[in-house]
């Protein structure tokens, strides 16, 4: 069964590609990809689901208060429906806590599905993306399949 997928106007995209991809199989809500796999290599997409995963971190901002579809791969079906609680700059989040960076580092690991901050940061080197110019993105599980 083919679906259609329509572009939506994103005016405050930077890229060469302003457009955010919408498909109609989830009622015109964003989908967001989870293919990635932490250190034990669980898939993240799990990870959302048994509410361990609550943080992602994106090259593109999302608007506070959003719902998108969770989808454990391009094409896949949605496994479940989040909404946006959160949304900075990880540059301006990392460098705007109090807390003691031990601590810091180890419960963002941990919100993004990984034991370790070592681990997190492994997965940003493999695929060559600055920790720094990423969104921090900040989400709950509001409908599960």
């Amino acid at each position: 069964m083919l679906h259609d997928t329509y572009a939506t106007w994103d005016p405050g995209a930077k890229s060469k590609r302003p457009f955010v991809n919408v498909s109609s199989r989830f009622g015109g809500i964003p989908e967001m990809i989870f293919i990635a796999k932490n250190e034990d290599n669980i898939p993240t997409w799990k990870l959302v689901i048994d509410k361990s995963k609550t943080v992602t971190r994106r090259l593109k901002p999302m608007q506070i208060g959003k719902e998108f579809a969770v989808c454990p791969g391009r094409g896949k079906h949605a496994v479940c429906r989040a909404v946006v609680t959160d949304c900075v700059l990880s540059r301006v989040h990392y460098h705007a806590r109090e807390i003691d960076l031990v601590d810091y580092k180890h419960l963002e690991a941990k919100m993004e599905g990984f034991k370790s901050w070592d681990g997190l940061m492994s997965w940003f080197i493999k695929h060559k993306v600055n920790f720094e110019d990423t969104f921090r993105i900040e989400f709950k599980v509001i409908k599960s399949k």
